[in-house]
């Protein structure tokens, strides 16, 4: 519906807003954002309702704001001093434009209109369709040019309700199509409906993105012992082909769909010797619920009956990197790479490696392996380019080459839609994320990492949503956004539950420990822990009882309870090597320590510090030498050797910013600023306010300056942080801090 304002029009359909013969093609939450203005002229809405009601989610005021900004940049002459979209500072913003329909001077049907007729042309169809399809025979049709088709919408199969298809079943089977089809090098074109949105709402999804769209539907019934599937290929009110497929059983119908299909993902007819079975349906049911022990047993019985079933020697080698049996998936991928089945699923399979290389931190070989491939397989489409690229990057950033990390992310979503492929986008947004934490400013890592939401939850991919929420909770908290932060760590809890994969609400609950812990908040985070070591305990996972023990000792610690910390500290110490856990038997070094200098005891530290030293080495473990560097170098603190630790923690900083790793840049810098304090408090000072540009953690950024200004008299400034910082510490605010908090207000007032 177009809409005529002041200055400037808009029109309601298309998200086209035009002034002073310019357009501006909003954006779907710009589009979100004015259509809720428009619905609300001249009310003041706060950003809280803003929030809920046009992202659905918490966002930074930040956000809001450039979203605003955007919309001004389109409606008003001069943006600096907005008559339409106007801020009413502590109550919210309103739209006061003067608002009139305009009346359309083009042939074109109004928008509801032209939805009738869409409907009423689909209705037609189906009944053309219907009539057709019982005159003819199986693929009457000759073979579509595929050069007329940009994407196939294959919408789920709708089963007669006599059928009494279980719900298993069609995942399975969905699965199953889904898999074979996107396993082409071509992967792009075939699309597939979700069942939680109707046919009509998928159908104008995609219509949207591309008018030339064309749907697959089919409707499966049975006649005696025979089933039989019609199936109609549609563009628009166009009938372009159908068919009629029969077989014994949902199988075989299942068999003759793919077949059906992928002749427009531009593949050939080899791979389709090996029969789909009811087995091969149920494991990869299994798969999609994560059940990967159910899921190879039945993969084994496919391939035991059938020895070309690739697509199940394919699966079966991704289950088997699920289970962590390296050396089985590897021999499977290599053997399939000898098949026929490699001519046409070759990025498939060179992915698949990939993941067991990531898996096994093998990451220069996949890199090295995956580039390789790109240089000889010019020939994939790009959204299996996309995904190669994402995997490179993965790798990259896990070697810590950040600058690579960021190019291949970025490259991986150059030459795709963000429309088609969301869950690309939001994979290589969620990269970009990471890469900047330690780079940027708060409040531009936050839009990456909320974008990629977005797209993950277009994508419906719980996984990602669960990582970019994790990430954003994390950055309000540690902003001090409390309430913020911990709802939407609560929501990426919900995620995992609704998953039912109680391994990773247990990891969840890990994180939310953590954050609850470094924001001072040990009680709740002993709540949260208990649940987390409940789990572990039920589930007899020793990863997770680790992790509930580490958590553990830490609050235990700052509660002064030594000996139960001391406890906890050893039982860590003895599964992580009874489960050969290395990575677990250096963070136990890391709790020794910690709770060493807790309780400020001093004999024999250095000598456990070389001893857990020659073992990191001995581990392979050389790249975290840097923590148990700022370990000595406390040691030394609290020993009084303070010009040792002063030369540990300046070679820690010096190497931090040579390697642009600014979190251990400002921990050292704090450490350092915290030595001066006693000797030197201008020095202190400038080096603390120099630390202010990479936003510190208030704790313990804002004692340490409080501390330093009232060595130099500066009481009033001192005061003021102190106040700050009560606020923020919770339960981690120290006795002698409110002693001098006490202290100051007394000599102030």
């Amino acid at each position: 519906m177009p809409f005529q304002f002041e200055t400037f029009s808009y029109d309601e359909t298309t998200g086209i807003i035009s002034r002073q013969h310019k357009e501006y093609k909003l954006t779907k939450l710009q589009k979100k954002l004015f259509d809720y203005f428009l619905a609300h002229p001249k009310q003041v809405i706060d950003k809280e309702t803003l929030m809920k009601e046009v992202w659905g989610r918490i966002v930074t005021d930040n956000t809001i704001n450039k979203f605003i900004s955007a919309l001004r940049n389109c409606v008003e002459e001069d943006s600096a001093s907005p008559q339409f979209i106007v801020t009413h500072f502590g109550h919210g913003i309103s739209f006061e434009a003067q608002i009139q329909q305009k009346k359309s001077t083009s042939n074109k049907k109004p928008f509801g209109m032209s939805r009738m007729i869409v409907t009423v042309a689909l209705t037609l169809m189906i009944f053309v369709s219907v009539y057709f399809v019982s005159k003819l025979k199986q693929n009457p049709k000759p073979e579509l040019d595929a050069a007329i088709i940009d994407h196939v919408l294959v919408l789920p199969t709708d089963y007669n309700n006599d059928l009494m298809v279980k719900e298993s079943e069609k995942q399975g089977m969905a699965q199953v199509m889904q898999s074979v089809l996107n396993g082409f090098d071509s992967e792009g074109q075939v699309l597939f409906g979700s069942r939680s949105q109707s046919n009509r709402e998928a159908i104008e999804k995609y219509w949207r993105l591309d008018k030339k769209l064309v749907v697959l539907q089919s409707r499966v019934k049975k006649n005696g012992e025979i089933y039989q599937a019609t199936i109609n290929l549609t563009q628009g009110n166009k009938t372009l082909d159908t068919a009629i497929i029969k077989g014994t059983s949902l199988t075989d119908l299942m068999q003759g769909q793919i077949d059906f299909i992928s002749r427009y993902q531009g593949g050939t007819q080899k791979y389709k010797t090996a029969k789909i079975d009811d087995d091969f349906i149920q494991a990869m049911a299994y798969v999609k619920k994560k059940n990967f022990k159910q899921a190879q047993i039945r993969l084994k019985r496919v391939i035991a009956n059938d020895a070309t079933n690739f697509q199940a020697q394919f699966q079966l080698a991704k289950v088997y990197a699920q289970l962590k049996k390296y050396n089985q998936s590897i021999a499977q991928l290599q053997t399939l790479k000898a098949t026929d089945f490699y001519a046409e699923h070759s990025s498939d399979i060179e992915l698949a490696l990939a993941d067991v290389l990531f898996q096994q931190h093998h990451y220069e070989d996949l890199i090295a392996d995956l580039k390789k491939y790109q240089s000889t397989h010019l020939h994939i489409g790009e959204v299996k380019k996309a995904k190669i690229k994402i995997r490179i990057a993965d790798a990259y950033f896990a070697l810590g080459e950040i600058q690579q990390a960021m190019k291949f992310y970025q490259q991986a979503i150059k030459n795709i839609s963000a429309d088609f492929n969301p869950k690309i986008y939001a994979q290589s947004l969620y990269g970009q994320g990471k890469v900047l934490e330690n780079q940027s400013n708060a409040d531009e890592i936050f839009s990456y990492f909320e974008k990629s939401l977005a797209y993950a939850q277009e994508a419906s991919d719980y996984t990602l949503q669960i990582l970019c929420l994790d990430e954003m909770a994390k950055i309000l908290l540690v902003g001090n956004q409390w309430e913020k932060g911990l709802a939407l760590k609560k929501q990426a809890i919900e995620l995992m539950e609704m998953e039912d994969d109680k391994g990773k609400v247990a990891q969840g609950l890990g994180t939310l420990a953590a954050f609850l812990i470094q924001t001072g908040h040990f009680t709740q985070a002993k709540e949260i822990n208990d649940n987390l070591g409940n789990i572990a305990k039920e589930l007899k996972n020793d990863t997770l009882l680790l992790n509930f023990l580490h958590y553990d000792s830490i609050i235990l610690m700052n509660f002064f309870k030594f000996e139960n910390a001391r406890s906890q500290i050893d039982k860590h110490l003895k599964i992580a090597q009874s489960s050969k856990n290395l990575g677990m038997q250096l963070d136990n070094a890391f709790l020794e320590f910690e709770l060493r200098l807790a309780k400020k005891d001093l004999s024999g530290f250095k000598a456990e510090w070389d001893s857990r030293t020659n073992l990191i080495k001995d581990m392979g473990f050389e790249r975290y030498q840097v923590y148990m560097d700022f370990y000595l170098a406390r040691f030394y603190k609290q020993s009084g050797e303070d010009g040792k630790a002063i030369a540990i923690i300046t070679k820690i900083s010096e190497q931090a910013k040579a390697n642009n790793d600014m979190k251990i840049f400002v921990d050292a810098q704090n450490q350092l600023a915290e030595i001066y304090t006693k000797t030197d408090a201008q020095k202190a000072l400038d080096i603390l306010n120099a630390l202010e540009q990479y936003q510190p953690d208030a704790n313990p950024y804002l004692e340490l300056k409080a501390l330093a200004l009232n060595k130099l008299g500066r009481k009033v400034e001192a005061l003021t942080l102190l106040n700050q910082a009560k606020l923020v510490f919770h339960e981690a605010w120290k006795s002698e801090n409110e002693i001098l908090l006490e202290q100051l207000q007394q000599e102030v007032n």
